[in-house]
């Protein structure tokens, strides 16, 4: 995203130092990034010798070495470059059983396939890939598979081309995969050569370099991995960097990014593809041009069938009725209610799919994402709960009972400061409701019980928003 040019006067970049450095890396501000930009930019601008913000927005936005460097900075500042391996097992659980075996039979002619894992931070989740393709094996005997591992922090791909990392990239990998691609060095392990070798990484600014292809007899990338990078990102910037990756997809290519991380920015070339684990997006195959066919002058004419209206119910079947539990005029609310139910009974993959249904057609909701994040905090998975609370609070600010579920886990993480500051947060937003609105999820308690019950410190309201209003 370009910075403004000339006509701005030092003293107006002043008022919004924040305005003009992340409008040119493309990043979204959020609370307190005003604070921690002023402190850190001051500095900074006395080490460069530049006079004024606008000078360093001007250098960010200049598009040489000097201006990669200093994206990077601000970059690494203002985003988290965790990952490990297998990091959201269920979408690699997707990707081995539904999406690359699709990927394998289109690509069978050409016996290649070239696979992008974007923002890889250290490199875990494109080795992850790797160890996916090596157990697809025999199928993938004699094929050229290329996995490329892209970051904008030169320091986090150096690291990724060592190979080598610490326990802490293994708390989602059973011992079985540790023994066969690792082997222990001093208090490090090393990942296989053969994975390796399978893997090439490179220091990349998705938002100002050129996506790229995935090779000149590959004709594009057949899968793209984007995930927990547009989060960060404004939605203008989203929406540059989705269409640079879907241009660099082969037809039949998938772009998946994190859940919910495309909302309102789908590129309209792509089709959105729902599975219960994840959204992924699709570039269409070409059909084959067939000839029209010749009609005997006796036929008589044909009229093309109307085109149905938007209140259609056969268009709501579409949409929401997939499944054997659908019924033709349900909407989101009847579909969500049903995954609640479903997940009540611990019918999780049934519950999981519903969401996907609500979000293929209507991406701005952020109950789904709720739903989503209660299975996933469920089944032991708390960063991706936290990754898509965290979704809920970007579509709906004021969804108390995303703050509430966000203070619990931080609770659990020993950070008593940030779960003190989410609940009251929580505690703000319910003093601007109506006292009889009832929550978006279930129990559907109403505002002002639920706003009585944490002002009385109730014990049950510390244990997330169900159990404040049962309390």
């Amino acid at each position: 995203m370009a910075a403004r040019q000339g006509g701005a006067s030092s003293e107006a970049a002043a008022d919004d130092p924040c305005g003009r450095i992340f409008d040119a890396i493309g990043l979204r501000r959020r609370a307190g990034d005003e604070a921690r930009l002023s402190g850190w930019l001051r500095p900074r601008l006395r080490e460069l010798r530049l006079a004024s913000v606008e000078a360093y927005a001007d250098l960010l936005a200049a598009g040489d070495a000097a201006s990669r460097h200093e994206r990077e900075l601000v970059m690494e500042r203002f985003s988290t470059g965790e990952t490990y391996f297998f990091r959201d097992q269920g979408l690699f659980e997707l990707l081995a059983t539904r999406i690359l075996p699709e990927l394998v039979a289109r690509r069978s002619e050409q016996r290649s396939l070239r696979l992008w894992s974007a923002g890889c931070a250290s490199g875990e989740e494109a080795y992850t890939l790797a160890m996916v393709v090596d157990e697809m094996a025999p199928r993938l005997a004699g094929w050229d598979v290329r996995i490329l591992g892209t970051d904008i922090n030169g320091a986090a791909i150096a690291r990724a081309c060592a190979g080598t990392y610490g326990q802490w990239s293994f708390r989602a990998l059973d011992e079985t995969r540790t023994a066969r691609y690792f082997r222990k060095c001093g208090r490090e392990w090393q990942i296989d050569e053969c994975l390796q070798a399978m893997v090439d990484f490179e220091r990349r600014d998705l938002m100002q370099d050129e996506a790229g292809e995935g090779g000149t007899d590959a004709g594009g990338f057949d899968l793209v991995l984007c995930r927990n990078v547009f989060i960060y990102l404004t939605s203008s910037a989203v929406t540059h960097i989705a269409g640079r990756l879907a241009a660099a997809l082969s037809a039949g290519g998938y772009l998946v990014p994190g859940h919910g991380e495309l909302l309102g920015c789908v590129p309209p070339e792509l089709e959105a593809v729902a599975y219960p684990d994840a959204t992924a997006y699709r570039r269409p195959v070409p059909s084959p041009v067939r000839p029209a066919p010749v009609r005997a002058p006796s036929d008589p004419p044909r009229t093309a069938p109307a085109a149905p209206s938007a209140g259609d119910p056969s268009l709501r079947q579409r949409s929401f009725g997939r499944g054997p539990a659908a019924e033709p005029d349900a909407g989101p609310d009847e579909v969500l209610a049903r995954a609640w139910r479903d997940a009540d009974r611990g019918a999780a993959d049934v519950a999981r799919a519903a969401c996907a249904r609500v979000i293929a057609v209507s991406p701005l909701d952020p109950r789904p994402y709720f739903l989503l994040a209660q299975l996933a905090e469920e089944r032991g998975a708390v960063d991706e709960a936290r990754t898509l609370l965290r979704k809920v609070l970007y579509l709906d600010p004021g969804f108390v009972a995303a703050h509430l579920e966000l203070a619990d886990l931080c609770v659990r993480a020993g950070d008593a400061r940030r779960a003190g500051q989410m609940r009251a947060q929580a505690l703000r937003e319910l003093e601007r409701m109506p006292s009889e609105m009832p929550l978006p999820v279930p129990p559907h308690t109403t505002a002002g019980t639920l706003l009585q019950s944490l002002r009385a410190g109730d014990g049950a309201a510390r244990g997330g928003p169900e159990e404040a209003a049962r309390g």
